[in-house]
């Protein structure tokens, strides 16, 4: 996969094939993050808005008329997916991982690894300054913010290592950064009024509620919960630890 143009990458092209602009909104985002999570190539995600909105403009609309979510592509990109992985049962290659890499005509030339390897030290330097920064502000003079001091410490271990490496594994990386992702979530999540989170989750049952017979029961919860995260990233500002983001 991609880490570094997934998001923008599926929301550049849902724009464009919907044929006018528009803001994807928080919860389109969150989906997109879940087709992340369950593995779903890139190149797999962007042929199934393909046949969703090659039928959208099969039929007949009312002028005017737009798709105004990516949830409609959601079951076109899940069929796609499923076709996906019927074609390589067997297959060992890792082409199931949802590997950018193994698409048709990608080669990492060493100029690709080089510039891999000084994005991902640079996004994570930048997340060490961001989350001392919070630490000043929400944990000031506090000996209870072992998370967040975990959470530094690891960091820098990362940061050290990207910098003596030739070359970054993204996918190691990621999955490096996804365990203290969660353990920064939990420990903001604390802080978060409770008044405040229960209007959170009234805002994404509410937006979510015409999808949420549409959609299995695991992946509402998903995006939900991946609408929660970007929710707390956003109250205390500091962005999420993936290098998906970049």
């Amino acid at each position: 996969m991609n880490y570094y143009n997934y998001f923008t990458e599926i929301e550049e092209h849902f724009v464009r094939r919907r044929g006018k602009h528009m803001y994807v909104s928080p919860l389109d985002w969150s989906l997109i993050a879940t087709w992340k999570e369950s593995g779903i190539p890139l190149h797999v995600a962007l042929r199934g808005i393909d046949i969703a909105m090659d039928g959208w403009f099969s039929k007949t609309h009312r002028f005017g008329s737009k798709v105004s979510t990516l949830f409609y592509c959601h079951d076109s990109v899940m069929e796609e997916y499923s076709r996906f992985l019927e074609a390589h049962v067997g297959d060992t290659s890792g082409a199931t991982e949802g590997s950018q890499d193994s698409a048709p005509g990608h080669h990492k030339t060493p100029a690709d690894e080089a510039s891999a390897k000084d994005a991902a030290a640079k996004f994570v330097s930048e997340r060490i300054d961001e989350i001392e920064r919070l630490s000043a502000k929400q944990y000031p003079g506090e000996t209870g913010a072992e998370d967040i001091l975990r959470i530094l410490e690891r960091l820098g271990e990362i940061l050290s290592d990207l910098r003596d490496e030739t070359k970054v594994n993204l996918e190691s990386l990621e999955r490096d950064l996804g365990i203290l992702e969660e353990l920064l979530i939990s420990s903001l999540s604390a802080r978060v009024p409770q008044e405040t989170m229960a209007a959170w989750e009234e805002e994404a049952k509410r937006e979510l509620k015409i999808y949420k017979k549409k959609v299995p029961k695991e992946t509402y919860e998903k995006i939900k919960k991946n609408y929660l995260r970007g929710k707390i990233h956003g109250l205390f500002q500091v962005r999420e630890l993936s290098v998906i983001q970049l």
